[in-house]
């Protein structure tokens, strides 16, 4: 039987100004290749897979850093979008945890409520068959290979969520080559280049606009991801204290330094 076990804290308005203030203080120093003001904010729904009996669920990300929040913030702050991360929830189903195309394609996708337009809800699972993340193109819904992600390099996969983010936020106009077009692979550095063709940093100074500028965002992919219904003003963005935390510790660490599905 599905169960979701919810594990989050009410939300606190207080924190909303507090919030943006935060994020423009830490990233006017530079975070943004293209020197966008931060002034909208993705919310995510994080959904943790488990067994049967609760135990034995999926990998958050590295201690002290969730989800590669420091890498997904510093990343998306080129186009001006901060990330928030909300406290998981718990999903115990052990057939959920080790998943093939079919299974994210159809049971998550109504369990997501049909890939929504206005909101994100990422699954942290084991495996996905062949990939380290899924997602819909222009829609909220996302899966993560959190084994698969966490074995890569010495880092992990840093830039996996940042990438299937930005298919969440519409970037899946036809290119040259990779995945029957649906990825930009004129530049191994972009973002949303092919995942065995884009370059993947293993330290937060080689993403943009620091070192070798991994994880570009061309122009254009910032003026698409920006149009994106998922996004809210940074004004209106209401945090809940746990994910509050979370937030500002990527942003100090940035501060230091288908239905279709995609295939990463």
């Amino acid at each position: 039987m599905t169960m979701i076990t919810h594990h989050v804290a009410g939300t606190r308005r207080s924190l909303k100004s507090l919030l943006a203030s935060v994020v423009l203080a830490c990233l006017a120093w530079g975070g943004s290749a293209q020197a966008i003001p931060i002034d909208y904010s993705l919310t995510v729904k994080v959904v943790d897979v488990c067994d049967d009996t609760g135990a034995n669920c999926a990998s958050l990300g590295p201690a002290g850093d969730n989800f590669f929040a420091s890498y997904v913030n510093k990343i998306w702050a080129q186009a001006g979008i901060v990330v928030e991360f909300l406290a998981p929830t718990y999903l115990s189903n052990s057939s959920f945890l080790n998943i093939n195309d079919n299974v994210f394609d159809s049971s998550f996708y109504k369990l997501s409520g049909g890939g929504s337009s206005t909101s994100v809800t990422m699954w942290l699972v084991n495996t996905v068959s062949g990939a380290y993340g899924e997602s819909w193109p222009g829609a909220g819904g996302l899966v993560i290979a959190m084994n698969t992600v966490m074995s890569f390099g010495s880092a992990g996969r840093v830039d996996t969520i940042a990438h299937e983010l930005g298919h969440n936020l519409g970037l899946v106009a036809p290119s040259s080559g990779g995945d029957g077009g649906w990825h930009d692979d004129s530049n191994r550095n972009y973002l949303m280049a092919s995942g065995g063709v884009r370059n993947i940093p293993q330290t937060l100074s080689e993403v943009c606009p620091d070192g070798a500028c991994y994880d570009l965002l061309s122009p254009q992919q910032i003026a698409l991801a920006r149009s994106s219904s998922l996004l809210q003003p940074v004004s209106q963005q209401v945090p809940e204290p746990g994910s509050m935390l979370l937030l500002l510790g990527g942003l100090l660490g940035i501060g230091l330094s288908r239905r279709h599905f995609f295939r990463v």
